[in-house]
C-alpha cells in the first residue's frame, strides 16, 4: 500500500524551512523526484522532462496545508507551483502503479513498430476532431496513456489518434502546438522537410491553388495551379524537393520550381541550407533561373527566415538578392494546429514602398508521429 510520508526537511536555500515541512510523495521516489522518476510516472507534466532536474514537495504548517512543488531545472532557475489535492492523488497514483520494466528510464526503446517515447510531451488530435497536450507515460498494443495538466490521466485508443506530434522543449515549457514543419517561408522554400504522411493545400492570392506531400521524410512532391483553368492564367508548376537533416538543427535541401505555360517553360533549381527549429529558423539559399534550355548565369541568393512569437503569431521574411538589386516578402503568419493564413508585403529596391501582395490560407492535413 502507498504511504504518504513526511519527513524533516533538509537544509535548501530557497525552501521556508520554519514554514513548511518536507512531503514524500511516495517511498519509491523519495525526498526529492528527479527527471527520470518523473518521466517513468508521468509525474508534473506540465514541466518538460528535458528542462526538469529535481522537484520537492513541501506542505505548509498552517491551518490549510497548502502544498508547494518547488522545481529546480536544469538551467539552474526554480519555480514554486501550488499542487491541489486532486493532482497530489493523481501523483500518488502514478507512482504507485507498476511500470512495465524497473530498468525502463523514461524512454521506451523503439521497435519496428513502436517509436512513440514515453516521457515526451505530444500535441495529440483525435478523429473526433478534438485536441490536447500531454506527457506520453504508458504505451501499450492498442492504446497510449498520456498525462495532462487539465485533465489528468487520459488513456487512447491508437485507432482513435489522428495525429500526433512530439513537442520541443520550447513548444512544451510554453504550451504551444506544432503549426507546422517550418518547411517554407512564404514562396520561398527552407531546407527542412515534410514529415512521410504530412501535406498541406493552400490557396495563394485567391486565384492560385497550392499543395505538397511527404512521400519520405526526405522528398516531397507539390504542385501549383490556376484555381480556374483559362481564365486568363494558365500554367502547371511542379515543385519536387529532396532533403536530409545533417543534425537536428541543421537542414539541406534542394529543388526545382518547373513551370509551363503560356507557350513556354522554366522555373529555378535551388539549395538551400536552414538551421534551426520548425518555430525559429534562419535560411540561405542559391538558385539559378532557366528557361528554355537556358541558365541564367547570375545565381539568387535568399536569405530569410522565420520567428514565433506567440501561440498563433509568426514574424517572416524572405529576401532576394539578384544581379541588379533586392527584393522580397515580409509579413506575419497566423496559425492553429490545422489552419493558417499568411500576409506578406513586397518591397524592392525599384518599388520606393511596401505593397501588400501575398495572402495565403492553408491546410494542413495528414497523419504525422
Amino acid at each position: 500500500m502507498l504511504v504518504l510520508g513526511i519527513a524533516a526537511p533538509r537544509a535548501h536555500a530557497q525552501t521556508p524551512t520554519d514554514t513548511a515541512r518536507v512531503l514524500i510523495l511516495s517511498p519509491v521516489v523519495g525526498e526529492v523526484i528527479d527527471a527520470q522518476e518523473k518521466a517513468t510516472y508521468g509525474l508534473f507534466p506540465y514541466y518538460s522532462t528535458d528542462s526538469f532536474a529535481e522537484g520537492r514537495l513541501y506542505q505548509a504548517l498552517r491551518p490549510d496545508s497548502t502544498v508547494t512543488l518547488l522545481t529546480r531545472f536544469r538551467d539552474g532557475n526554480t519555480r514554486r507551483r501550488i499542487i491541489s489535492a486532486q493532482e497530489l492523488q493523481t501523483a500518488r497514483a502514478a507512482v504507485a502503479r507498476p511500470v512495465t520494466s524497473p530498468a525502463q528510464v523514461g524512454v521506451q526503446k523503439p521497435t519496428a513498430t513502436q517509436t512513440d517515447s514515453i516521457g515526451t510531451m505530444y500535441a495529440v488530435e483525435l478523429i473526433s476532431g478534438s485536441s490536447f497536450m500531454g506527457t506520453l507515460v504508458a504505451s501499450r498494443s492498442a492504446e497510449l496513456e498520456f498525462a495532462t495538466k487539465d485533465l489528468g490521466r487520459l488513456t487512447v485508443q491508437r485507432n482513435n489518434i489522428r495525429n500526433m506530434q512530439p513537442l520541443t522543449v520550447g513548444q512544451a515549457g510554453r504550451g504551444w502546438e506544432p503549426v507546422g514543419n517550418g518547411t517554407r517561408i512564404f514562396f520561398a522554400p527552407t531546407g527542412r522537410m515534410l514529415r512521410k504522411g504530412e501535406g498541406y493545400v493552400q490557396d495563394i492570392d485567391i486565384f492560385l491553388i497550392g499543395a505538397n506531400y511527404g512521400i519520405t521524410d526526405n522528398i516531397s512532391i507539390g504542385a501549383l495551379v490556376p484555381i480556374i483553368p483559362g481564365a486568363g492564367l494558365s500554367f502547371v508548376a511542379l515543385t519536387p524537393k529532396v532533403g536530409v537533416p545533417v543534425t537536428e538543427k541543421l537542414n539541406l535541401a534542394a529543388g526545382l520550381l518547373f513551370a509551363t505555360g503560356f507557350g513556354a517553360s522554366g522555373g529555378i533549381a535551388y539549395g538551400a541550407g536552414t538551421y534551426g527549429t520548425a518555430d525559429q529558423n534562419a535560411t540561405l539559399g542559391v538558385g539559378y533561373l532557366f528557361a528554355e534550355g537556358e541558365v541564367e548565369s547570375s545565381p539568387v541568393i535568399l536569405v530569410g527566415g522565420a520567428t514565433r512569437v506567440s501561440r498563433r503569431v509568426s514574424l517572416l521574411n524572405e529576401t532576394y538578392i539578384f544581379s541588379g538589386g533586392l527584393g522580397g516578402l515580409a509579413g506575419i503568419r497566423v496559425a492553429a494546429a490545422r489552419l493558417s493564413g499568411s500576409l506578406g508585403f513586397l518591397y524592392a529596391t525599384e518599388l520606393g514602398g511596401i505593397y501588400p501582395a501575398y495572402l495565403e490560407a492553408a491546410y494542413r492535413f495528414g497523419k504525422v508521429k
